[in-house]
């Protein structure tokens, strides 16, 4: 629950003011899918549509907080996109760490160093690709999601969505031209 978290986190940050490494250490607190779809009072079912496992925005949009005392300005909200393997990439960047990046596969994480150096508008990010297993079920271009699932080939059917004017993925829309 939220104040079991709540808690452990303030935990965390009062175990590194006492280590005097604060101004040293990104503390980053984000789930990695939305809540689960048969908890009904879960507070994004208000905002956004689906759960845990799902392609729809309550399934795959969480809420991030990071704190870096001196270098991450306090009380701001980012908007920009950021996903939970970009860390990987961006902590070995933070770390100068990027030569244990492994060079023999695909690493999907981009590296986001500016989003938490320098804020709101420096993602490097402004896609994204959902996945429902093996399924590739949408995809997020900036405001606008595309639903594969179940569509039909081209930009026939009502499978995009504007998620500033529809977080619930209500009304599906012809693509805009």
């Amino acid at each position: 629950n939220i104040e079991r978290l709540d808690r452990y986190i303030g935990e965390i940050v009062a175990e590194v003011k006492k280590q005097g490494i604060e101004e040293n250490t990104l503390i980053v607190a984000m789930a990695d899918n939305g809540p689960m779809a048969e908890v009904p009072s879960a507070m994004y079912q208000n905002v956004f549509n689906g759960g845990k496992g799902s392609y729809k925005e309550g399934g795959i949009r969480v809420a991030a907080f990071a704190q870096w005392p001196g270098v991450i300005e306090k009380d701001q909200i980012v908007g920009d996109m950021i996903t939970v393997h970009d860390l990987f990439t961006t902590f070995a960047k933070l770390g100068n760490a990027t030569k244990y990046i492994p060079t023999d596969r695909i690493i999907d994480g981009i590296d986001q160093t500016a989003v938490f150096l320098e804020g709101d508008g420096n993602s490097r990010r402004d896609y994204y690709h959902v996945y429902t297993g093996p399924v590739h079920a949408a995809t997020i271009k900036q405001q606008f999601k595309r639903v594969w699932l179940g569509s039909r080939p081209g930009l026939v059917k009502n499978d995009f969505y504007n998620l500033y004017l529809d977080p619930r993925e209500m009304r599906g829309m012809m693509a805009q031209m």
